[in-house]
């Protein structure tokens, strides 16, 4: 279960020092310390269990999912790539199915990109015998200019997904912003709370990124375990998660366009001449 905590606080643990009986001697065991007593009848050697200490890397992701958060299915490419006609019929093919992802997963297996957003869907858990407190989160990127290679193109048409969190990568300090009434806020969510979770507790996030430019980003989270801050880094298997902004469809060496920008098909993806391409949706 979530706890969520306006302010972090260090909780502090008082000792007992039980008395043992041994031998009609009186030993304390004091928590973390080797005890010895000597007697007529035996020596004795007491070592009392240490308390809990903190290990490397208390928070772990359990589970992680990119999420193509674009209702519609536009993708660009590094360089000019024109996929074989088997490749582009599995591509189209891929448009009517129920899951959601299966498209995207392609494409950024043939070297697409997401186009303006990406979500990442991340569960943390605590695998430590202490309360572990999520101080922050933060984006570590590497921006550029937008991708300017083959573009897919069927922009969305609405339908926005929402996310727990939004990194505008283009701000000049992109922090973790949180939604309000009247749309994105300010300032960080971790400005006003924590998130606190017991040993085997787990949380999800969502978190979703924007950006005009092409950008190489991870996550990085700070966990505070016992006085001591470490920080966990959330990427893509190693690498780091990748979306790009978008040149105008004239500029593209190759141009795919699908759905309603299609003005040949209505629907499927095939090929167009970005110099005499008109952008511009058409009823079918």
């Amino acid at each position: 279960m979530r706890r969520h905590h306006p302010k972090p606080s260090l909780r502090q643990r008082l000792l007992g020092k039980p008395a043992l009986v041994v031998g009609g001697a009186l030993l304390t065991v004091v928590t973390g310390t080797v005890a010895a007593v000597t007697s007529d009848a035996a020596k004795l050697v007491v070592l009392a269990s240490p308390s809990p200490s903190p290990i490397a890397k208390p928070v772990v992701v359990a589970a992680l999912k990119v999420r193509d958060l674009d209702p519609g299915d536009t993708f660009v490419f590094p360089t000019a790539y024109r996929p074989d006609a088997a490749t582009l019929r599995k591509i189209n093919g891929l448009r009517e199915s129920p899951d959601m992802d299966a498209l995207a997963v392609l494409m950024r297996s043939l070297g697409g990109v997401d186009v303006q957003t990406l979500g990442t869907r991340f569960v943390l858990e605590n695998v430590s015998k202490l309360d572990v407190r999520i101080l922050d989160l933060r984006v570590d990127a590497d921006c550029r200019e937008p991708l300017g290679g083959t573009l897919f193109y069927s922009p969305p048409q609405g339908n926005e997904m929402l996310v727990d969190l939004s990194f505008d990568l283009d701000a000049r300090h992109p922090i973790p912003r949180f939604m309000e009434e009247y749309g994105w806020s300010d300032t960080s969510w971790f400005d006003g709370q924590t998130v606190l979770l017991a040993p085997g507790e787990q949380q999800v996030f969502d978190v979703q990124v924007e950006t005009a430019r092409y950008c190489e980003y991870r996550l990085v989270a700070d966990v505070l375990q016992k006085q001591r801050t470490v920080t966990l880094t959330i990427d893509d298997g190693g690498a780091p998660f990748r979306v790009t902004g978008m040149r105008p469809p004239k500029e593209a060496p190759a141009l795919y366009p699908g759905s309603l920008w299609n003005h040949d098909t209505c629907g499927a993806f095939s090929a167009a001449d970005p110099a005499t391409y008109v952008d511009e949706l058409r009823e079918c």
